[in-house]
């Protein structure tokens, strides 16, 4: 049976002579239904932000993906240049040949630091992301077995109130 706070709150039981007090009964249910509201409240909270630091891992792969594109489309148009300049060099002498080669290999190095520099900023992301991931799943199983204790706590309380109410029904009302 899955008992949710509006079932609680609903909760009657039958008065007997000497049964429980009927507004003490009352209160703690409410107090139980509180506490589960909160408890899924909580629940809500934390899936939310699993979702919203999912949605961060998607943007930073996103920019990842762009900064890889940018990174090819400087190497291309840098390679693009650097054709063109040795084209030029060509025709005008050898000396311009070696510094079309120098500004091709600077573009190159220059490239190659900012693909770097992106995939060093996206595996740190990443593994932010991934440590932050773990951190809310090991908090939403601790959050988890505390509810199922809980819920095993409310239990045990309700079976041994039932099973005093059935002693106490048993007893010979000359003998109290």
């Amino acid at each position: 049976m899955h008992l949710t706070p509006e079932m609680l709150r609903e909760q009657r039981f039958r008065v007997k002579l000497s049964g429980f007090d009927k507004e003490e009964v009352i209160n703690f249910l409410m107090g139980i239904a509180e506490d589960i509201e909160e408890v899924m409240e909580e629940n809500r909270l934390l899936k939310s932000e699993i979702e919203m630091l999912r949605s961060k891992q998607r943007d930073l792969e996103d920019i990842f993906l762009s900064a890889k594109q940018f990174s090819d489309e400087k190497k291309r148009v840098a390679e693009q240049e650097a054709h063109v300049m040795l084209a030029e060099a060509r025709n005008n002498a050898a000396t311009m040949i070696a510094e079309a080669q120098q500004k091709i290999e600077e573009a190159e190095q220059k490239a190659s630091e900012i693909e770097e520099d992106a995939r060093k900023r996206y595996r740190d992301l990443l593994d932010d992301a991934q440590q932050t991931k773990a951190t809310l799943e090991k908090e939403i199983m601790e959050i988890k077995v505390k509810r199922m204790n809980l819920f095993a706590e409310i239990k045990s309380v309700i079976e041994s109130y039932q099973n005093w109410t059935k002693e106490m029904s048993n007893v010979d009302p000359g003998k109290r």
